[in-house]
């Protein structure tokens, strides 16, 4: 059966390769690379003096079958742990070397957190990549224009927007295996549906996606009795957006959204009498709504933002009737104000207001008891010279209820050299300051002879390249040195919140090649390199390589061939997992023009036995086949 599986699979790739079918124009218009997430404007990315990595459009439509998590996971210095297990593990977002907490998610901009959680992070399990339209990865310190969290690095997931024309939609599905690699039967244990609704009438425009996922038959903790295997976790999904936009007129133009997330996931638990993993059966529900108003202004001069926000989290564990709820509100408004086509400054206060509610077994903690709010003012400065040289500086003053105020800043550089028509070089650098606030979990149990705990400061210097040396290749490159200190920890005799002393320091080098033989190929390879201090570098690898292969074998048909390598890490309990390499295929065709696309996925494909978390369980080869639907 196994080889069977793999056999269809291989023949249906083939025969994808042999269709031909006319290309949609838009599939090989050349458009400039717009970055927001650097600035919070849109300005070009040849203007910046950091890598931004995009996941475009393009990306995600040519990798369909691929996760948000999964294409997070192929960009360079980014780790994203726990994603090769099942749909429900929790995940660790890791951008050079930083964790969850030092991570800012943002959605369309605004960042976005769960302050119920023990790091106040955002769980990225909610997110379906079938309501997204583009990723940017901002590395390296940026707290002067996100603030807290934006310590090693910024996710900023930008969501559909509406199309010009007054109705269109897509319709997605898929189905596949999921199973692990000493389990390769066929099952259909995968399903994931999608339908996303748009248009423009008059002044207002709407979009309204829809989406559900389910997984079973893979169990989160691995069994270590090949004869019991452990029983199957299942993970259930669904979400919901719907954004609205009216047009006042051409300058003035308002936005609202609102969006409901659940998932619904089983899993095991650590039994320290055995020391090991059970089959417990245990179950966790999370629920996130949102809503927001973003009515934006636009002059002669510039442009005048204000992204509002309100995000209640619910999250419950069975059979412990753990209850844990959080929300959270605030407002970013900014003006970004043009004194001539090279200088433009923007300004801005940012304001969050963050409470919980937990009851548990071991502790509670009652509404009110545990909130925080903070204002941020802050201004940068954007300068874009003729002749190469391009600034990027700023500061915010962060104004916290509990530890008064900390101020950050961030000075960026950089110079284009003109080497040919087609070829240039531009050369970085920058020093930027980072914090972290103390998460509601860490402020209700802190120690009690600390007044207030401060804020965990970072800064981070680095310096890099990046050489386009034709049409068909370029290279990058960037060295990073960070140091933080006030690290939040525990004092191990009371279990409680303390700030450390001491400084951490982490350093590493990224490094990105892209080549471009011919209109048909294209290779990217990207290789990560992280040092720092031995204590904090659990779960993360010290060396990572990414190889992507991309052919358009006609003008219908796209396949696409993603490796990678992982280092060696170090697990809790003194555990060291072994390196490993996994290899991925992806296709798609289109049955009819901008109509309906085929897509299908072979994962794992040499079912590479390793283990990414000490204990629990990885998927081995995986198969998937769907479709997409424009209408």
């Amino acid at each position: 059966m196994k080889k069977r599986l793999f056999y269809v699979g291989a023949l249906l790739t083939l025969s994808l390769v042999n269709a031909q079918q006319p290309q949609d124009s838009t599939d090989v218009e050349a458009l400039k690379e717009i970055i927001v997430t650097a600035t919070k404007v849109p300005i070009e990315k040849k203007n910046l003096g950091k890598l931004v990595y995009q996941i475009t459009p393009e990306t995600i439509r040519k990798n369909q079958g691929k996760t948000l998590v999964d294409l997070l996971n192929d960009a360079p210095g980014v780790e994203i742990n726990g994603n090769y297990s099942t749909r429900g593990q929790n995940l660790g977002y890791y951008l050079r070397g930083g964790r969850n907490r030092q991570v800012a998610i943002l959605i369309d901009g605004m960042n976005i957190n769960d302050p119920s959680s023990f790091n106040g992070d955002f769980d990225l399990r909610l997110v379906p990549i079938d309501q997204v339209e583009k990723i940017e990865i901002l590395k390296g310190a940026a707290s002067t224009l996100y603030g807290t969290a934006a310590a090693t690095g910024v996710i900023n997931i930008i969501l559909k927007k509406a199309g010009k024309i007054p109705f269109q939609g897509s319709f997605s599905t898929s189905i596949g295996t999921n199973s692990s690699q000493e389990n390769q039967e066929l099952n259909l244990h995968s399903l994931n549906t999608s339908v996303t609704l748009n248009g423009t009438t008059g002044k207002v425009n709407y979009l309204i996606g829809l989406h559900g996922t389910q997984s079973k038959g893979l169990s989160a903790a691995e069994s270590t009795d090949e004869n019991s295997p452990f029983q199957g976790d299942p993970f259930n999904r669904v979400n919901s957006l719907v954004k609205l936009g009216y047009a006042i007129n051409d300058n003035l133009k308002l936005g609202v959204f609102t969006s409901y997330d659940e998932f619904d996931t089983d899993f095991d638990e650590f039994d320290f009498v055995s020391n090991g993993y059970v089959d417990a059966d245990n179950s966790s529900k999370s629920i996130q709504k949102r809503v927001g108003f973003t009515p934006s202004y636009t002059y002669a001069k510039g442009e005048l933002k204000l992204n509002a926000f309100y995000t209640e989290i619910d999250r419950t564990v069975a059979p412990s009737s753990d209850v844990f709820e959080g929300e959270a509100y605030g407002f970013d408004l900014y003006n970004n104000y043009k004194f001539s086509n090279t200088l433009s400054v923007l300004a801005g206060i940012a304001m969050q207001y963050q409470d919980m509610f937990q009851k548990t077994s071991f502790s509670s903690i009652e509404e009110g008891s545990a909130e925080q709010h903070f204002y941020d003012p802050y201004l940068s400065i954007n300068f874009t010279g003729g002749s190469g040289f391009n600034l990027n500086a700023g500061g915010r003053l962060n104004i916290h209820d509990e530890y008064g105020t900390h101020l950050v800043y961030n000075v960026n550089p950089s110079y284009t050299f003109d080497i040919a028509k087609s070829s240039n070089l531009k050369v970085f650098g920058s020093y930027s300051t980072a914090f972290v606030t103390p998460t509601l979990q860490e402020i209700f149990n802190k120690l009690p002879t600390i007044e207030e705990l401060n804020p965990e400061e970072v800064f981070t210097v680095e310096g890099g390249f990046d050489y386009k040396v034709s049409d068909k290749f370029s290279i990058n490159g960037v060295y990073y040195y960070r140091e933080e200190t006030n690290k939040i920890g525990f004092d191990f005799t009371t279990f409680q919140t303390i700030n450390d002393l001491g400084t951490f320091v982490a350093r590493g080098i990224e490094a990105e090649a892209l080549f471009t033989p011919s209109e048909d190929l294209q290779i990217t390879t990207s290789y990560g390199y992280i040092n720092r201090d031995e204590s904090l570098l659990l779960k993360i690898p010290k060396h990572k390589v990414n190889v992507n292969i991309g052919y358009e074998f006609s003008r219908a048909t796209f396949v696409s061939l993603n490796g990678k390598f992982v280092d060696a890490t170090d697990d809790f309990g003194g555990i060291t997992l072994p390196s490993y390499r996994v290899i991925d295929l992806f296709a798609n065709h289109k049955l009819i023009d901008k109509r309906l696309t085929l897509f299908t996925a072979v994962t794992n494909l040499f079912n590479e036995d390793f283990q990414e978390i000490a204990g629990f369980s990885t998927r081995g080869r995986n198969y998937e086949l769907g479709l997409r639907l424009n209408f």
